[in-house]
């Protein structure tokens, strides 16, 4: 999802993944397989299947390790603001400034999908890895017009 903010001199982007669920939603999600899983582990325990217990608990242990990995990729952000002398970064807990005549904005067309690089102060990052198809373009097209119309005022 981008979320931007347009001025005459600057532009402000705020990249999130898209949620198709909230946090609340996967918990109940999860929780309801949970007790599915504990559920069975229990009915073949009474019935003599005693080893079933531990690969039950390894079960749910996954499915809480994989809502932990879900919650902190849903909670990922990365802040553009391109103005007439400065591209700034905020990319989780880093704040890269680059200056805006020496970096350059490059795409790199892969077979699979489009990737967005920002290059300058001999680094190289990318920018927008979780966006999908139509919101890269529409992060290129902000871009490409933003720094031409910076360029020619």
């Amino acid at each position: 999802m981008i979320k931007k903010r347009i001025t005459k001199d600057a532009l402000s982007l705020t990249l999130t993944p898209n949620k198709s669920s909230t946090v609340q939603q996967n918990l109940i999600f999860f929780g309801f397989l949970s007790v599915l899983c504990l559920t069975f582990a229990i009915g073949f325990f009474v019935l003599g299947a005693t080893m079933i217990l531990p690969f039950a608990g390894l079960e749910i242990m996954l499915l809480f390790i994989i809502l932990r990995v879900n919650r902190n990729w849903l909670n990922q952000s990365e802040k553009i603001y391109l103005d007439k002398l400065y591209v700034k970064l905020e990319k989780g807990k880093n704040d890269i400034t680059f200056d805006r005549f020496l970096s350059k904005f490059s795409v790199v067309d892969h077979k699979i999908k489009k990737r967005i690089f920002i290059t300058g102060n001999n680094q190289k990052v990318e920018i927008g890895s979780f966006l999908n198809e139509e919101e890269i373009e529409e992060l290129i097209a902000l871009l490409k017009k933003k720094v031409q119309d910076l360029n020619f005022s």
